[in-house]
């Protein structure tokens, strides 16, 4: 079935600062996961032990690249939910936080530090301290586009709340108008019987509505024929015998 444009719930999310957030957040987690990739790789290849803090970045990278393709799909073909974009952020925020946190700590000798030959050794060297500086940027990054996606989330949910808070006040001005126009009409057609005689004489018979005329039961005297012209009467059965 082909795809149309018009099934797809609208979005209250402003398009520019929504894309721009989230590619914000697709590179962060690529670098992130990229980096951490190559360090565990050699650190499993010399037999060392892996450190929760990397393993805690390549799992939160991880997930904010799968949550961005979820939540892509459903915003392209099902409108995206403020509220699950919120809880998703806000658990992804948390993870990015805790993840920054321990690699600040972890890393702070070698951040301090010129990436120069001076300091490291060999162009390894050099290469591994320019490595550790791109991780803690783009985790910085990372943690920063997904705070801003999840302020984001929270204006756009307030706005939808709001919103629909306002529409339900209109309907039911909108109901209580009716009611009061549909009474007034009511009362009017109450007040004012367009048809007088028919109440009176409905209330004559020990009735109500409508009442026929008058004209309907009265029948006049003369009920003989007179012809075309007036000329030859009606024969009575009297004459006839």
């Amino acid at each position: 079935m082909a795809f149309r444009r018009d099934r797809v719930r609208p979005t209250h999310y402003p398009k520019l600062p929504f894309h721009i957030i989230r590619s914000a957040q697709l590179l962060s987690s690529t670098v992130v996961a990229c980096i951490m990739f190559y360090f565990l790789k050699e650190l499993a290849k010399d037999n060392f032990r892996l450190p929760w803090t990397f393993i805690l970045l390549v799992v939160v990278s991880l997930l904010t690249i799968f949550s961005l393709t979820t939540t892509i799909v459903l915003h392209c073909f099902y409108g995206l939910n403020p509220v699950l974009n919120t809880l998703l952020n806000s658990g992804l925020a948390l993870l990015w936080a805790v993840s920054f946190s321990l690699l600040s700590w972890w890393s702070s000798g070698t951040l301090s530090h010129v990436c120069s030959r001076d300091n490291w050794d060999s162009e390894l060297g050099m290469s591994v301290c320019r490595l550790y500086k791109a991780l803690f940027s783009f985790s910085l990054l990372g943690l920063l586009s997904t705070l801003v996606a999840l302020v984001l989330d929270v204006h756009v949910q307030r706005q939808a709340t709001a919103r629909g808070r306002f529409q339900q006040i209109g309907l039911v001005a909108a109901d209580g108008k009716g009611a009061r126009t549909e009474g007034h009409r009511g009362l009017v057609g109450h007040e004012t019987n367009p048809n007088p005689n028919s109440s009176i004489a409905g209330q004559m018979r020990g009735g109500e509505g409508y009442a026929l005329p008058d004209e309907q039961f009265a029948y006049g005297d003369d009920t003989t024929y007179h012809g075309a012209a007036g000329q030859v009467g009606r024969r009575s059965l009297e004459e006839r015998m």
